[in-house]
């Protein structure tokens, strides 16, 4: 029962939490409109619209995107962009806050690996019926590994300065969120090589970590007393 509880919750949580950090994000533009993260609110409203999306698609029968009635019900192909784009933004957005030149260097050359590894996933696997596996977990690994440097190069500020820096608490969400979700994502990846059903506790952390960083953007809006540097 109490797992009942729980479920009903996070189903009918995460979507609605999209929401509320775009209206967050928006009510807070004036203080960083004509900053590096002006793009932000964008890749929110995205990210709202592409899950709302995906969930018509699968719903709905009569609902698809795809031109061959072989993958009509399939709804990955819109989650494979949407990654992409993702671990793009992130990428340079991050780059841009970085003032070590190696970091900047590491990034530089890991964006142009991701954009390459990318490419030859498209030929491949069929981005309407697979799940790119190789996409997320190279993203997924260089987000993280570029997220402990934007903390690491800042780590040595003053708490109070730290905390009220929305880009903290960015990264701090894609911290806690990544490093969660790359072992259910390898819990699926091998599910799905060996046919196995997936417990339904996946599924439950996997909605939490949702909640968990959209939140921690949701405090980063809220608590952020300066711009971000342009």
């Amino acid at each position: 029962m109490d797992h009942m509880v729980i479920d009903i919750f996070l189903e009918n949580s995460y979507v609605p939490i999209y929401g509320i950090t775009l209206v967050v994000a928006m009510i807070r533009y004036p203080k960083y409109f004509d900053t590096s993260l002006k793009y932000f609110p964008i890749l929110i409203l995205y990210t709202f619209l592409n899950e709302l999306l995906g969930i018509l698609i699968f719903k709905n029968e009569s609902f698809s995107l795809a031109l061959n009635n072989l993958y009509s019900n399939s709804n990955i192909v819109i989650y494979n962009i949407y990654m992409i784009c993702f671990y793009l933004y992130f990428f340079f957005l991050f780059k841009f806050h970085i003032m070590n030149n190696k970091y900047k260097a590491f990034i530089k050359y890991a964006s142009i690996l991701f954009v390459m590894i990318c490419v030859i996933n498209l030929f491949l696997q069929n981005w309407f019926h697979n799940y790119l596996y190789l996409i997320f977990f190279s993203g997924s690994t260089t987000l993280l590994i570029i997220v402990l440097l934007y903390i690491s190069e800042n780590i040595n500020q003053p708490i109070r300065n730290f905390s009220n820096n929305i880009l903290f608490w960015v990264a701090t969400g894609l911290l806690l969120y990544h490093i969660g979700y790359l072992p259910i994502k390898t819990i699926r990846y091998y599910h799905e090589l060996a046919g196995i059903i997936e417990k339904p506790y996946l599924r439950r952390v996997h909605l939490s970590l949702i909640l968990l960083m959209y939140s921690c953007f949701i405090i980063g809006f809220i608590k952020m007393k300066r711009r971000p540097i342009k």
